[in-house]
This record gives C-alpha cells, sequence and structure tokens, in this order.
C-alpha cells in the first residue's frame, strides 16, 4: 500500500490521508551556480497539512491497481490509514518509504519531515554559455540597441584616411615667411655665400 500511496502522490501531486490530512508535492525551484556553470535541478518537497481532501480519484487509482472494485479499495485505503494514525499516536511515529516520516510534537500535533530525494533523480546542467558567432542577435549598446552584426560592421570598416595637406600649407607658409624676412631685413647678402671683397 506505501508504494501505491507515494506513487499516487508523485505522479499527482496530492494524496489524500483519510483521518489524517494531505500529503502534497511542492516542486521547488533550479538554483544557478554561475561560479561553477552548473544549474541544479529543482528539489520537490513533500509537506503534509492536517485539512483532508476527496479521496474518490486515490479511490479509483487504488482499485485499477489492485484490480479491485472501489468498494474494496475504501476498505484498504481507510486500513492502512487508521493503522498508520494507530502507530503514530502509539509510537510517536510512523514512516511512509520514500515519502516521509510522520512524528508528534509535544504539543500533540501531528508533524512531518520529508525524506531526501536521491540525488541521482536530481542532476546538474551545464550552464556554460553558447555564443554563435554567425548567428544576429539584439545587443545593447549606450542607450542604443543594436545587433552584434551590425556592430561588427562598424568596427571592422577602414577609418577613412586623413587629409594633412594643411600641415604642408603651414610648413611650405612659415619658409616662405622666414625667406621674406631674411631677404628684407638685409641678412641675405653675398656675404653669406663667399667673400665679400671685389675682384680686383
Amino acid at each position: 500500500m506505501q508504494q501505491l500511496i507515494s506513487s499516487y502522490l508523485f505522479q499527482h501531486k496530492s494524496c489524500p490521508l483519510p483521518g489524517l490530512g494531505t500529503l502534497m508535492v511542492n516542486p521547488g525551484t533550479a538554483q544557478a551556480d554561475f561560479v561553477n556553470k552548473v544549474i541544479t535541478a529543482p528539489a520537490p518537497a513533500v509537506t503534509f497539512t492536517t485539512t483532508e481532501t476527496e479521496a474518490d480519484k486515490l479511490v479509483d487509482f487504488i482499485a485499477t491497481k489492485n484490480n479491485s472494485n472501489a468498494l474494496s479499495a475504501i476498505e484498504v485505503l481507510g486500513k492502512y490509514c487508521n493503522d498508520l494514525k494507530a502507530a503514530i499516536n502509539n509510537d510517536n511515529s510512523a514512516s511512509i518509504e520514500g515519502v516521509g516520516n510522520f512524528f508528534i510534537d509535544t504539543a500533540g500535533s501531528i508533524l512531518f519531515t520529508p525524506a531526501a530525494v536521491p540525488q541521482a533523480f536530481l542532476p546538474k546542467v551545464d550552464a556554460g554559455r553558447v555564443i554563435h558567432p554567425e548567428a544576429a542577435h539584439n545587443i545593447l549598446v549606450g542607450d542604443r540597441e543594436t545587433t552584434n552584426m551590425q556592430m561588427a560592421e562598424y568596427y571592422n570598416e577602414a577609418a577613412p584616411a586623413k587629409n594633412y595637406w594643411w600641415v604642408w600649407a603651414i610648413i611650405l607658409g612659415i619658409i616662405g615667411l622666414l625667406a621674406i624676412l631674411i631677404y628684407s631685413n638685409g641678412i641675405y647678402s653675398s656675404a653669406l655665400f663667399g667673400n665679400s671683397a671685389p675682384a680686383k
């Protein structure tokens, strides 16, 4: 019967236990480990509440699995739940294999601790970044949205050759001004280019 209870619970995420309450499966959440580049699988956690729910679907499930009628399934389920409740009250604890343990606290309330899920059922998934350089995808550059292809074209464009004609114009202008200054101040004379004494 324990196998039927656990099977029904994990298939339907909820399992009524008449006279006790209801078991439920909370799916949990995946955890991202960016340092090790893995994502851990969400670990489901079984919880228990003393609120009772309809057991019709569970009865049909038990009847189908046992090849019996609904009345027989109700009796089997009722006996199992009564035995479970008696074990909790008499021994202060009882368990459902693969699901968890019931126990009574100091106030007399029935509490539940879920069984640990085997790590084999919670594999880690590699989360390494996959880059497809040939595929276009949107990126944000500053406050402008563009694509990686457009940015590659932008950076691969050859920078236009700069024209430095004005540098040569300034150099020639300076040379011209120096020539004018030298000639106008009389610095330029034949003395610069040889003997200034007249020939005899």
